[in-house]
């Protein structure tokens, strides 16, 4: 009953609201409910949503016209217990932000500015966004609905599942540093008090609030892979033969082995020189690709749910530790990768601000002085790349247990128990070489200061 509840809903209410919300839909109708078609596609869904399909046939009500729209409607999943705990009632509203304020006021700065960066596949066409809402005949609860456009008639589709060949790996850094400069052109261009706005509209999502654990899901799981981390180096002492490795590793250890989202927290401190809005869990789960003859040729980004305002090493690190595979990162390939980033950085911060690229306004962002930030917090991306790999290594079955425990009681043994084997060896090293690599790189020097 309940589930043909949201489905009438779906089809009925939230239909007239998606047409009356839109200037080019308001002349439409729909004629019969073999008009409207609702399906919920596998493998779209995820922890905390449910991601269904609406196709509609709307009729022009002078003309008799008709015409296909297809689009994706996002709803929270769990009762009010989970999506508490699970912090839904923070994510959902910070991504209905970015997609309703945040990339319009971006669009609207390189419009203004004349530039020729190009924001239109930045992110699907928003048809219907509302959050803390609440509709008696849908739930009982406080509702969430984003309606967006299904790009996958636009050729925008999934990519691989974890690893990335470099042209992908390219274009997302591409990408991420066009959403980055929009910041920074808001900031360097005069326009600070619209920077300021938008921020302000951030629900904070911190790891720690007011001396407690705030993001509790997040910090079982870190808990838990620091364990599986730890366990392994000390079954494996050679991994941490370098000294100076084996010196950083047990430092984060001693530190934050017991307490990571104690890191986690510093890692979000804000910069008024770096600072900027965050994509906030940047990887290729969160991104579409555009592909000709199999190439990869534009990419999409999607799911602003853990949208912050914060370095920029929070998007780039992540991305990197979680879609580069470790054979990458050899040969000056993960160096390589933060050149395109700053390539495109400045290209469209000249672009939008009418600069050149050693003019005085973008000089703190000169590559060497960028890396040097980023540096201070790039071991975040290795923490939370390694909570999420034993998920995405894992077989299909360990995934459905996870699924299962992590909505039953995270807090179980049942959980920590399946996260500490989920991919076997395959995970043990991938995550080791990640935290290798971090303690090489110098992220972890942040640990002395």
């Amino acid at each position: 009953m309940a589930q043909e509840r949201k489905e009438r809903f779906l089809t009925s209410k939230l239909v007239n609201k998606i047409i009356q919300s839109n200037d080019d839909l308001q002349d439409y109708r729909i004629v019969s409910d073999r008009d409207c078609t609702l399906t919920t596609p596998q493998g779209l869904d995820g922890f905390m949503s449910v991601i269904h399909r609406l196709k509609l046939k709307l009729t022009h009500k002078s003309d008799g016209t008709s015409k296909c729209l297809t689009v994706m409607v996002k709803v929270m999943k769990g009762d009010d217990d989970f999506r508490k705990k699970s912090l839904g009632l923070v994510l959902f509203p910070n991504e209905i932000n970015v997609y309703s304020a945040v990339i319009p006021a971006f669009i609207q700065l390189v419009r203004e500015a004349g530039a020729s960066l190009d924001l239109g596949t930045l992110s699907p066409r928003i048809y219907l966004a509302e959050a803390g809402v609440r509709y008696p005949t849908y739930s009982d609860q406080e509702e969430t609905f984003l309606v967006m456009e299904d790009v996958s008639g636009a050729g925008f589709v999934p990519g691989p599942r974890l690893n990335l060949d470099q042209p992908h790996l390219m274009l997302m850094a591409r990408k991420i540093a066009q959403f980055h400069a929009c910041s920074y052109a808001l900031r360097i261009g005069g326009q600070r008090e619209m920077l300021d706005r938008l921020v302000q509209r951030i629900i904070p999502l911190n790891f720690l609030q007011d001396g407690k654990v705030f993001f509790e899901s997040y910090d079982i799981v870190f808990k838990v892979v620091f364990e599986r981390l730890f366990r392994f180096f000390d079954e494996k002492p050679e991994l941490l033969a370098d000294v100076s490795v084996r010196e950083r590793v047990d430092a984060l250890r001693l530190k934050y082995g017991t307490n990571p989202s104690e890191l986690m927290q510093r890692c979000l401190e804000r910069d008024e020189l770096y600072s900027v809005i965050l994509h906030g869990d940047y990887n290729r789960n969160n991104v579409l690709f555009c592909y000709e003859n199999e190439v990869p040729q534009d990419v999409m980004l999607i799911d602003f749910q853990e949208n912050r305002y914060g370095s920029p090493a929070l998007d780039l690190s992540f991305f990197m530790y979680m879609n580069m595979p470790p054979e990458a990162w050899a040969n000056g390939g993960w160096e390589q990768l933060l050149t395109v980033y700053h390539r495109e950085l400045i290209r469209c911060l000249c672009d939008i601000l009418q600069l050149q690229p050693d003019d005085e306004p973008l000089q703190p962002y000169r590559f060497d002085a960028l890396q040097q930030h980023l540096k201070k917090h790039f071991i975040y991306g290795a923490i939370i790349a390694i909570k999420f790999l034993p998920c995405m290594l894992a077989n299909e079955q360990e995934v459905q247990e996870i699924v299962h425990h992590f909505h039953k009681d995270v807090t179980a043994d049942a959980f920590r128990q399946i996260y500490l084997i989920a991919g076997g060896e395959t995970v043990n090293e991938r995550i080791s070489q990640v935290m290798t690599h971090a303690a090489q790189q110098g992220y972890l020097n942040m640990l002395e200061e």
